[in-house]
């Protein structure tokens, strides 16, 4: 009788155990099948390209006074608000909110496209090609600098854009400040996308240039 409870109870778990391990294995098979769908769906989703941007000086910038030829002008240091400090252009997406545009982005770091393109319009309002750019070689340490201090570069594409900040010229050998401005302009986007945008903000780069070519004469003709 012994030996028959034995057998008997081993006859009982073999189908328990086939049971289990049937169940084991396709619950494997399906969580395969679900990973190579949703691989190869993938395949089939075309990544959005992303596009590009650069500042440029507004055409063409005229002077209206005699040159400073003989005068070097240094642009910078210049900053700007930390939420700016990115690849992604960054707008306006109400009172309190902004958008990170992913797939629109500035082909240089911000900060540096607004001290360049400050350099080329002081270049061309000032008629003088001795404007360089912070930081600068000893050798060549210019006789004014200009600090600028960005506290808004930001608006809504088909709409407009805002350009706050604060500019100061400073004597480079003694760190005195000369003068101290503060500017805001607004400028409405003409046209759809944000290639229309970044115009508007070189427009308003244009204006904040044209303020600081007349604080420039001011300093240096009284």
């Amino acid at each position: 009788m012994g030996i028959v409870d034995v057998c008997t109870r081993r006859e009982t778990r073999v189908p328990m155990t086939t049971e289990k391990g049937l169940h084991s294995h396709a619950g494997r098979c399906r969580l395969l099948l679900l990973g190579l769908l949703i691989l190869f769906s993938g395949y089939g989703c075309a990544t959005q390209p992303s596009s590009y941007y650069v500042l440029n000086g507004p055409s063409p910038m005229v002077p209206d006074r005699t040159p400073l030829q003989n005068i070097a002008i240094g642009v910078g240091p210049v900053s700007i608000p930390g939420h700016l400090d990115r690849p992604q252009i960054v707008t306006r997406a109400g009172q309190h909110r902004i958008a990170i545009n992913e797939f629109h982005r500035w082909g240089d770091s911000l900060k540096r496209q607004v001290a360049e393109t400050l350099v080329m319009n002081l270049s061309a309002l000032l008629q003088t090609p001795r404007v360089t750019i912070y930081p600068w070689e000893r050798a060549l340490r210019p006789q004014y600098q200009v600090h600028v201090t960005v506290h808004q570069f930001e608006g809504e594409p088909g709409k407009g854009t805002t350009l706050d900040a604060v500019w100061q010229i400073v004597a480079t050998e003694t760190q005195t400040q000369i003068l101290t401005r503060g500017f805001t302009i607004s400028v409405p986007v003409e046209g759809t996308g944000m290639a229309a945008y970044v115009k508007a903000q070189s427009t308003a780069l244009g204006a904040l240039s044209r303020d600081i070519a007349g604080g420039m004469y001011k300093v240096v003709q009284g």
